[in-house]
């Protein structure tokens, strides 16, 4: 009754209208916002692999390196094999290619190495938590627990009263607090998993170039920058009605807060091919986002419009990694 109050007189008519359209379309809502685990996993598998030997096919032409590069070769080309041919099993294929080609020959490459070099092994990039990532992980997963005590975290009913940014609630009852909320909802484990370890690896060095309170701000705005672009298409009817969760649109402004510091850093050193690789993670998440049913490339793509107009925007400082 409070919402209802809240809403005009047009838009309660309008509210009421989407609402029972809603109820009697349940199975086809459940079938836009929830996708099935085995083919998450898949897609998710697909990309890494494809991601992967795509940077790795990059950068061996600059660096000469024939062998890392055959191996990217035979990945890229099972995994589209694989997905035209093979499509259920698509992704389990590149993923046991990319570890017995890639992964273990440059784990094996990399402890050899390092047991007969002290000066690579002091060099060699681990990945390490920062302060701000490692509270928005413990916040992500904080809420994950309460997805799960509310009815568990695939529960459509329970993502919807958790904050889940369905543009009807937005736009006809003003519940503009669900552009911030969804950022921090996840449907199920793989959705979270795959969120935070972008997390962990994109955000650190970033959040020591920029320091801790710059990083945050980037992380939040991109996500609200997400959320908006995703209501003003549906308001628009550029979009139909959705229902969205997850923290991708956050990580995608860390791509893109990367990608405009280092455009504007770009004498720096190496900091024009570290933007050839934030523009290589761009392309790749454009073609998982192609490939990918229930995924939403407009959530992404504002967010990392969002992260790089902040990006532009950030104090210049040494370029560490990425």
């Amino acid at each position: 009754m409070i919402e209802m109050r809240k809403v005009s007189q047009f838009g309660r008519k309008q509210l009421l209208r989407k609402v029972t359209f809603a109820r009697h379309d349940e199975s086809i809502r459940r079938a836009k916002l929830v996708p099935p685990h085995e083919m998450e996993l898949q897609h998710i598998f697909l990309f890494t692999a494809i991601a992967s030997s795509s940077l790795i096919v990059a950068q061996s032409f600059r660096v000469h390196a024939s062998g890392p590069r055959l191996a990217a070769l035979v990945v890229l080309i099972a995994s589209a094999l694989g997905w035209l041919i093979a499509r259920p099993v698509a992704g389990y294929i590149a993923a046991i290619l990319w570890c017995s080609l890639l992964l273990l020959p440059a784990m094996l490459r990399h402890r050899t190495r390092a047991k007969h070099d002290p000066l690579y092994r002091a060099r060699s990039p681990t990945i390490t938590i920062s302060l701000v990532v490692l509270a928005l992980i413990l916040l992500n997963g904080a809420v994950f627990l309460i997805e799960i005590l509310f009815g568990g975290p695939e529960n459509p009913l329970t993502l919807y009263r958790l904050g889940e940014l369905d543009t009807i609630s937005v736009l006809y009852a003003h519940q503009h607090w669900r552009l911030f909320t969804a950022l921090f909802l996840h449907y199920g484990t793989v959705h979270l998993a795959f969120n935070m370890f972008a997390l962990l690896v994109l955000g650190p060095p970033l959040e020591r170039q920029i320091g801790a309170i710059a990083f945050a701000l980037c992380y939040l705005l991109s996500g609200l920058g997400s959320s908006i672009s995703v209501v003003l298409l549906a308001k628009l009817h550029l979009l139909p009605p959705l229902e969205l969760v997850g923290a991708s649109g956050c990580v995608m402004g860390i791509v893109g807060a990367w990608g405009g510091f280092l455009l504007r850093n770009r004498d720096a050193p190496l900091a024009v091919q570290r933007l050839r690789n934030v523009i290589v993670i761009v392309l790749m998440q454009i073609v998982f986002d192609l490939m990918t049913p229930n995924v939403s490339m407009s959530a992404h793509l504002g967010g990392l419009v969002t992260g790089f107009l902040l990006g532009l925007a950030l104090r210049r400082q040494p370029v560490r990694g990425i």
